[in-house]
């Protein structure tokens, strides 16, 4: 069969001359398809474009929920020309029985463990089944080295190539579906397949899509170890709770880690003690971002606003957090309820959800009604912290403890701040979305794209 593999993107998203994460799924899948099988693999970030009149035999979409209806519309394209399709991602997996309405079949959850090869079975044989899930989470032991000739790891003026070591996370926050699609237990690849993936890679930089591939200090301290001598440079995420550990955030460091993304999701005392990523306190806090950085770590802190322990007093908080730690980058994200997490289930019970376009779940936009605050004082607090954050007086104020780090991180913390000032002035300023009073919070996607029939 000619296969084509799927990553949607609204138009408003498509970056090819900035700085993007490349995705790892497409290559993990086409890796997984029988060399019997011709693969191609369209990412529409990066501008490409589909060629809907080919005679693919099977359409592979990887949804999330802000480009869901976007897949939704290819799908629907497809369907008139009477391919097969089959979803697949996040969002997919959070809601099967939405996406099936535009499709042939749907894989929940993790494709590996001989899933994807009884799905292409099943197609080539017109025997294909409406869902397909492993009765438990896949063995990464068995690993599987991703297509990465298929893949772009070139945005803008870097090339950086995806990575991963381990799947799943313990903390189980309520906004966050990661646990839920990956489990709560963390489970591992083995190392030399690691290595090997990543002395493979022509580029020099990687990052680690893992979200937290420092936690297992055993398994993080025999990976650094082993990536020492590749003489890559790499950026991931991790706890703040590394911090704490000085042998091994100088093997990090060893290993190629120049900056980790950390969540600290809040810094009221509210929000701290309600997610244990964080230390006890602010100023802790504060400390261990210093620590980090004496190891030549940047930091990349991510903050959510719009928590249900969230008050007036939220912004200053950060603003105050952000002048006394210095961080290299400010990953600002609005509570979002994505579907499959304890925070959607009880912001839709209350009637907090103001819209149910999935296109405005990307953490850029306030689609809910805090429980403390107004929406538009989320919006206005939200748009503030951005604007002064990504200014330039507060880049260059930030700016000296990362110069002394050395020219690397100097040109690293640079490119992210610029980068980030950049996309925020071409962003629509985290505007409010409401559904109009004649259109349901139903969460009903026909109302925005209808599934195609013949």
């Amino acid at each position: 069969m000619k296969i084509l593999l799927v990553s949607p993107c609204l138009q408003s998203e498509i970056r090819p001359n900035q700085f993007s994460i490349p995705h790892l799924t497409l290559s993990l899948i086409a890796a997984m398809t029988p060399p019997e099988h011709e693969v191609f693999v369209c990412e529409e970030v990066y501008g490409d474009i589909i060629d809907f009149d080919s005679d693919y035999d099977l359409i592979g979409i990887s949804l999330m929920s802000q480009t869901c209806l976007r897949g939704y519309e290819i799908a629907n394209e497809f369907k008139k020309r009477e391919k097969t399709i089959v979803f697949g991602g996040i969002h997919a997996t959070a809601m099967p029985e939405e996406a099936i309405r535009y499709g042939d079949a749907v894989v929940i959850g993790e494709a590996e463990g001989g899933l994807w090869a009884e799905v292409l079975s099943d197609a080539k044989n017109h025997k294909i089944k409406p869902f397909y899930k492993l009765d438990k989470l896949p063995d990464l032991q068995e690993h599987i080295f991703p297509r990465r000739d298929l893949i772009k790891c070139k945005s803008g003026k870097l090339e950086i190539a995806p990575i991963e070591a381990t799947r799943g996370c313990p903390y189980n926050c309520d906004f966050c579906s990661v646990s839920r699609f990956f489990g709560k237990k963390q489970r591992h690849k083995l190392i030399r397949d690691i290595v090997t993936d990543a002395e493979s890679c022509p580029q020099k930089h990687l990052f680690f899509v893992d979200d937290n591939v420092a936690m297992d200090k055993k398994f993080a301290t025999e990976l650094f170890t082993e990536m020492i001598p590749l003489k890559k440079i790499w950026v991931g995420q991790a706890s703040i709770n590394l911090s704490k550990d000085e042998e091994l955030m100088k093997l990090a460091y060893k290993s190629g880690c120049r900056a980790l993304l950390i969540g600290f999701e809040s810094m009221t005392e509210a929000g701290i003690g309600a997610y244990r990523k964080t230390l006890k306190t602010v100023d802790e806090n504060v400390e261990a971002i210093k620590r980090l950085r004496n190891n030549g770590i940047l930091t990349m802190a991510s903050v959510v606003f719009g928590l249900d322990s969230d008050t007036e007093a939220v912004f200053d908080i950060t603003h105050n957090f952000l002048l006394k730690s210095k961080p290299a980058f400010l990953q600002a994200c609005l509570m979002t309820p994505y579907p499959g997490t304890q925070v959607f289930e009880n912001l839709k019970a209350q009637r907090r959800i103001l819209t149910d376009d999935w296109s405005k779940y990307d953490t850029k936009k306030v689609v809910i009604s805090p429980k403390n605050i107004s929406p538009e004082r989320l919006r206005e607090g939200y748009a503030e912290i951005r604007e002064t954050t990504y200014g330039v007086s507060s880049i260059f104020y930030r700016a000296l403890p990362h110069i002394l780090m050395g020219i690397p991180e100097t040109l690293l913390y640079f490119s992210l701040n610029f980068g980030a000032r950049m996309t925020y002035h071409n962003s629509d300023k985290a505007n409010i979305y409401r559904n109009p009073d004649d259109l349901p919070i139903d969460f009903d996607t026909a109302k925005y794209v209808k599934p195609f029939s013949l």
